[in-house]
């Protein structure tokens, strides 16, 4: 039996699938393309959770409206291999290593996040 766990944080999560609606304007998406293309995605706010289960991201209000298809992501914990922080302006990113890839966000106390969640994977 796993011990229950869970942190929430309201964070960025990076991903290259989202893609903003033509709601944006065409500026707004001439731009965001722009920083898409030479950045390998963009940042998406919303809520990230890390439980005894997983990590979990769903975008608030507004980049809900402002993108299409779904922006939600999940990466069951038998799937984590490792999490790690790094280095980030104003907010600290924190990089969990799946068998999939990685899931990156940013957030406030990043540094503690990761190692919270780090040491908690440990001791399963």
């Amino acid at each position: 039996m796993t011990q229950e766990f869970r942190i929430r944080k309201l964070a960025n999560k990076f991903s290259a699938q989202y893609r903003p609606s033509e709601k944006v304007g065409v500026v707004a998406l001439d731009i965001v393309e722009r920083y898409r293309k030479n950045h390998g995605g963009i940042w998406v706010g919303g809520v990230v959770e890390l439980t005894d289960k997983g990590v979990f991201f769903s975008a608030n209000a507004l980049n809900r409206m402002l993108h299409s298809g779904s922006i939600k992501a999940q990466v069951p914990i038998n799937k984590i291999r490792s999490v790690r922080r790094e280095f980030g302006w104003l907010t600290g990113i924190v990089v969990i290593e799946h068998d999939g890839g990685e899931f990156r966000f940013r957030c406030f106390g990043a540094k503690n996040v990761a190692k919270c969640y780090s040491a908690y994977l440990a001791s399963l």
